[in-house]
């Protein structure tokens, strides 16, 4: 196990995994288990983990490319919000994420893949974790599936488990309920994948910019 310095400064989003190198249920079932070691309110534990990997994967990703192929419209649990809609802070924060990705995909060595085949093909992720929460939970619950979802994946990197939140794990959750089981009385709140980084190509030395100590933190005494 890494300490824990390292697995926080380690951890990125990877965009592409190797989809060969698999996961084993043991040490799924280890980063889950670390996982619920992260903070609730009143110890309520909102959350609950559906992992899809081998056929039900598949099964999942097939669907998954079906619907981006036929132009289903998006429509997750938790509505997103335009940039634009944002406050000024984090607005400005992600439009410094927008250009340094769009420079980063101008190298003519990932000439041959774009972010939207990633994306579809839910970046070969040999495992996907999926966390929900009641429908009728509160804000504090929301917090709370933050935290369990970094604490996952601050464990998954401790084991050497690379990780990828994101929202187009989480945009068709019809479909995914339907394969997974999940009941429509819980959110399909955070899509996670987990696996090992493939290093065959650039794609996954991205590293989003970080906002300047100083200006996100005031001490005082």
């Amino acid at each position: 196990m890494m300490n824990v310095e390292e697995a926080i400064l380690t951890r990125h989003a990877v965009r592409l995994f190797d989809p060969d190198d698999k996961i084993s249920r043991e040490s799924l079932e280890k980063v889950v288990e670390l996982a619920q070691h992260a903070p609730s309110w009143v110890d309520s534990q909102p959350w609950k983990v559906y992992i899809a990997t081998g056929n039900t994967l598949a099964a999942v990703k097939k669907r998954h490319a079906e619907n981006v192929k036929n132009g289903v419209k998006a429509n997750p649990d938790w509505p997103t919000t335009h940039r634009e809609d944002w406050a000024k802070f984090p607005r400005e924060n992600m439009l410094k994420h927008n250009e340094a990705t769009a420079h980063f995909w101008e190298n003519p060595e990932l000439s041959n893949m774009t972010r939207q085949d990633l994306q579809t093909r839910l970046y070969d992720a040999p495992a996907i974790c999926y966390l929900t929460i009641p429908k009728d939970s509160n804000q504090w619950s929301d917090y709370d599936l933050g935290a369990f979802g970094q604490t996952l994946m601050l464990a998954a990197r401790g084991m050497g488990i690379d990780s990828m939140p994101a929202y187009e794990i989480v945009k068709f959750p019809e479909s995914v309920k339907e394969i997974m089981n999940i009941p429509d009385s819980e959110w399909l709140a955070m899509g996670i994948a987990l696996g090992y980084a493939d290093m065959a190509t650039r794609v996954n030395e991205y590293r989003a910019p970080r906002v300047p100590l100083d200006e996100m933190l005031k001490i005082k005494d």
